[in-house]
């Protein structure tokens, strides 16, 4: 099997009780089936504990029962009883992997860090170089998918050359982002009509050559608040996370200068993370959509401390955390993105003119 990661990827190391946020709180923790037999054939003093903390939630999956809002093994220290106790190998599948993710496509595996996890956010957007990618061979079993092989290297394709538009930085992010969207929409274009043998070519346009329309500042205002109140209407996390987003969509945008680079990071990373995931429903354009108004929000978010650099970052895990680590919210805001005019390419290159 093919795995493919970013350079940062490898440089992550959980900092445990020294993190400003904990993975152990603000969500259930499932318990997969290979932990879960684990723990059933466990025989020391600390099994029972184990085994009468697993309850079954309303959608039937088997959970750690929660105290409070917490994840019943994390200590007052910020640090995790079970691993304390029986070490690393004996954590569920989701405590070994977080905040790392996966995405298998049959014989090929891509593997990154969430935003959501502070350490990962930090080592993504720490340095100025842009990001590069390694392929090498794993010993894996092969999952099978079924995807469609051409459509799948077309998106190979889509996505280095958006990787390559959104790294050219003789050219703002704004305008790196807004060529990025058409890039998206004209390949869309081509899926949908199953004319995939077009796409290397289109491929060749000088996406970055074009001069986009700005439109008025009251439509500008009128979309950036559907927006938030799309992004207020998913479930939420932490009870501030509303503040923030009230607070944010009032505020003048933080200026990019200085540290576009990190936008650009931000951007691989969502372009990384999920252009590849329309193999499965031929749905490109939601996500390249969904990349440009995350990038939108959270320069909102950024915008009471913009000259602090941890700020900016806690901003972005943040806004990871509340979206992307919900199923339910992601599937909500890409079919707000794929159904709703409001986010149309030319309201988020205004939006982005304005930026």
């Amino acid at each position: 099997m093919l795995n493919t990661y970013p350079d940062y990827y490898k440089n992550f190391s959980c900092i445990a009780d020294k993190c400003p946020d904990t993975c152990c709180a603000g969500w259930e923790i499932v318990v997969d089936e290979e932990s879960h037999e684990k723990y059933k054939a466990l025989k020391c003093r600390y099994a029972e504990k184990i085994r009468s903390l697993i309850s079954v939630d309303s959608d039937g999956d088997r959970v750690f029962t929660p105290c409070g809002n917490r994840c019943p093994f994390l200590l007052d220290s910020g640090l995790c009883e079970m691993y304390i106790e029986l070490g690393h190998d004996f954590l569920c599948r989701t405590c070994r992997q977080f905040p790392r993710h996966e995405t298998y496509f049959g014989a090929r595996k891509e593997t990154g860090l969430s935003l959501s996890c502070p350490e990962a956010a930090r080592i993504i957007t720490e340095s100025p170089e842009p990001i590069t990618f390694t392929t090498e061979e794993i010993h894996a079993d092969i999952m099978p998918t079924a995807i469609d092989p051409t459509l799948y290297f077309t998106l190979i394709e889509t996505r280095k050359t958006a990787i390559n538009i959104l790294q050219n930085r003789k050219f703002s992010i704004d305008k790196r982002i807004a060529a990025f969207l058409e890039l998206s929409a004209g390949i869309q274009s081509l899926i949908r009509k199953n004319k995939l043998s077009e796409v290397k070519e289109i491929c060749k346009n000088d996406y970055l050559g074009t001069d986009y329309e700005i439109g008025s500042h009251s439509g500008k205002k009128r979309v950036l608040a559907k927006y938030f109140n799309d992004f207020r209407s998913l479930e939420m996390l932490d009870k501030s996370w509303a503040h923030s987003l009230d607070t944010a969509e009032n505020s003048t945008p933080a200026s990019p200068v200085g540290y576009e680079w990190e936008y650009e990071h931000l951007m691989v990373y969502f372009v990384f993370r999920y252009l590849m995931t329309a193999a499965f429903d031929g749905d490109l354009l939601s996500k390249a959509k969904f990349a440009a108004v995350s990038y939108i929000i959270i320069r909102h978010l950024q915008a009471k401390n913009s000259d602090d650099k941890s700020a900016r970052i806690t901003a972005m895990q943040k806004y990871s955390k509340e979206v992307e680590h919900s199923q339910l919210n992601m599937d909500k805001i890409l079919l707000l993105i794929k159904k709703s005019r409001y986010y149309s390419i030319d309201n988020l290159i205004n939006i982005l003119s304005e930026e």
